[in-house]
């Protein structure tokens, strides 16, 4: 009964997000602690940020709370982000997971360091270079693997900038349905809560919500191909259309690839691979970015 009814809210309430009701419109630029909604799943990355019902393993905790739940095996792994040479910047972050007798348990960090970043006042002459930084620490709480999953998660972040720092406090919730073997639906909300302000400027956390279906399809008794299609909506920013593809030999190599379009020119393609020797897991993905040039994102799990 309470995952049918986290189900119907986290939909309904993400239908009426999605589609753009004015409690969730804030100006353009408006959010802060945007790398909260950057992936660090190389293989969320690889599909375009799609699949949020059907994640597969506790590697995706820091972004989709469905991960809790997506496995009965305990896991814990490191994920690493190299940006494009126009941002001088890393993300690096670990994750664990844990499967108790009634719920799964997870836990991630994750920290972004930067570069020294050139300074310049208002009247744009140079001055002294400065540095910035930012880190989460999150704990989750899901579901064992099942036809009805859901997933709730608490998170305290911190972002310096110069010498000014916001601090956040923050939940993120998620509901899936396996319709049968071949088709799952979901929906999550992500960096629900509350931001401190940078020395008097008030800005808000970057909440987003996201919607999706996930399909899949035996081939040969060898292959399984997998579609997912999803509609994401950060607070800050339109809604966009996410669209990934997977096709996994013998559930130990994955060919990944995805599109996301979100209007005009930012739109973005991605593809990657995963590997499974084991309990050893290995991912890569590449995602091209208008603005970014392309990021590199790798993780490295073990199961045990």
């Amino acid at each position: 009964m309470f995952t049918k009814s986290a189900l119907f809210i986290v939909l309904a309430f993400s239908a009426a997000a999605i589609a753009g009701g004015s409690y969730w419109n804030v100006d353009e630029g408006g959010t802060t602690m945007k790398f909260l909604s950057l992936a660090t799943s190389p293989r969320s990355a690889a599909i375009a940020g799609s699949g949020v019902a059907t994640p597969q393993g506790f590697s995706e905790v820091s972004r989709n709370p469905l991960a809790t739940a997506a496995s009965n095996n305990p896991q814990f792994g490191v994920e690493h982000t190299i940006f494009s040479s126009n941002i001088d910047a890393k993300l690096t972050s670990a994750y664990f997971g844990l499967p108790l007798s009634i719920v799964n348990t997870s836990a991630a960090l994750e920290y972004l360091g930067y570069g020294d970043i050139e300074g310049r006042d208002e009247e744009g002459f140079k001055t002294e270079d400065y540095g910035a930084m930012a880190w989460a620490v999150q704990l989750g709480i899901g579901s064992k693997p099942s036809i009805f999953n859901w997933g709730l998660t608490a998170r305290f972040a911190s972002q310096s900038i110069e010498d000014a720092t916001a601090l956040a406090f923050l939940m993120d919730g998620g509901a899936s349905f396996r319709l049968n073997k071949y088709v799952a639906f979901g929906a999550t909300v992500t960096n629900f809560g509350w931001v401190s302000e940078y020395e008097s400027e008030e800005e808000s956390a970057p909440m987003a919500l996201q919607a999706g279906i996930s399909g899949s399809i035996p081939i040969m008794n060898a292959f399984d191909l997998a579609v997912h299609a999803d509609a994401y909506r950060r607070a800050d920013y339109d809604a966009e259309w996410r669209f990934g593809s997977e096709l996994l030999y013998k559930k130990a190599l994955a060919f990944r690839i995805g599109y996301a379009y979100r209007g005009e020119t930012k739109s973005g393609v991605s593809a990657g691979l995963g590997l499974v020797f084991g309990r050893v897991q290995f991912d890569y993905a590449y995602a091209a970015s208008p603005t970014l040039d392309g990021n590199h994102l790798f993780n490295l799990g073990l199961s045990f």
